[in-house]
């Protein structure tokens, strides 16, 4: 009876044992290697640029590719070989069983997401092909106005792992990411697109993946020269062309109506920036042409000041030296704005 029991308790210790050798076994072989995860992302429009805010709206289509083998499947009679499922139904049979999955998030993402479709493809391998649809608007944290509106914009989109990188590591998806044939977007000129993958402390658990879609733009300057620029020197030329006129009072009432142009124009391109704590071209340009309107009105005051006390020759005199200023005045202030920006 003694023996027996003994024997009993050895059989129970060793198919404990067993079990637990069993179990660190297959914790070893799908959690302590890591999954690797094949991503791809495809901007197929972008539907607005704010530079106010810093962001950017964008369709994108996302591909997540990887194999477990807890989810291989033999095919039923008359079955393909592969079957495919909504997401809510893929996370319904990775929670029967047990799997852990590479879930992702937007980290530079604002706002929520519109998705138009989640779905999921598994092969008879355990191959999961994962692909959304969405909608959704996103940070650009570098844009950088100096040199705007001729500046170079870097716009991305992160796509962060939730898991460590113990669980699953990105790998890029050949052939996929990029940018769609129709952006829809007419005021920039996309120059590059490239991706990389990272590894970020970006959330509370160790160290996660990240890939990232970057592309760089630069603006079509047509809107900015017909708009903008030249107008603006019509107005310059103009106020030039006042200088031969003999009547100062015209000249001053001249140059007050377009230093109230330029204020106008100011005020136009400042509502479609943002309140930067720095000085732009364009900022540079105009305060520029405000400094030589007010010195133009100034100058005429003066000479309208001479002619009223009968000293007209001086005056005359004077005004030659303003005609031959006033372009020079702009003309160095173009070479300085060439060297600083």
């Amino acid at each position: 009876m003694h023996l027996s029991i003994i024997k009993n308790r050895k059989a129970l210790i060793a198919g404990l044992l067993l079990l637990l050798t069993l179990s660190v076994f297959s914790h070893t072989t799908f959690a302590g290697q890591a999954t690797e995860v094949h991503i791809g992302l495809k901007i197929e429009q972008i539907t607005g640029i704010n530079q106010k805010q810093k962001n950017f709206a964008a369709v994108a289509a996302l591909r997540v590719n990887w194999t477990d083998p807890r989810l291989a499947f033999t095919p039923e009679p008359g079955e393909t070989g592969h079957r495919t499922y909504t997401l809510p139904t893929l996370l319904k049979l990775l929670e029967s069983k047990n799997i852990r999955w590479p879930a992702i998030s937007y980290s530079n993402q604002q706002g929520r997401t519109a998705f138009e479709s989640q779905v999921a493809q598994i092969s008879r391998d355990g191959t999961v092909k994962y692909m959304e649809r969405f909608t959704a608007t996103f940070q650009a944290p570098d844009f950088n106005f100096r040199l705007f509106p001729l500046d170079h914009q870097k716009f991305f989109i992160n796509v962060d792992s939730i898991f460590p990188e113990q669980d699953f590591v990105f790998r890029e998806l050949p052939g996929f990411s990029g940018m769609g044939p129709a952006l829809g977007v007419e005021e920039w000129i996309i120059l590059e697109v490239r991706t990389e993958v990272t590894v970020q402390n970006h959330s509370g658990f160790d160290p996660g993946s990240r890939f990232t879609l970057i592309f760089e733009a630069e603006r079509h300057l047509n809107y900015y020269i017909i708009r903008i620029l030249i107008p603006v020197l019509l107005i310059i030329t103009v106020s030039w062309f006042s200088f031969f006129l003999q009547d100062y009072a015209k000249r001053i009432d001249l140059a007050g109506a377009n230093l109230l142009l330029f204020i106008a124009f100011n005020f136009t391109i400042s509502n479609d920036m943002p309140r930067l704590g720095y000085i732009t071209l364009i900022d540079t340009f105009m305060v520029s042409t405000f400094i030589v309107t007010g010195l133009v009105i100034l100058a005429n005051v003066m000479l309208r000041r001479l002619e009223n006390h009968g000293k007209r020759d001086i005056a005359r005199k004077l005004d030659v030296y303003a005609i031959i200023g006033y372009p020079l005045a702009y003309l160095i202030g173009a070479i300085v704005l060439s060297i600083l920006f």
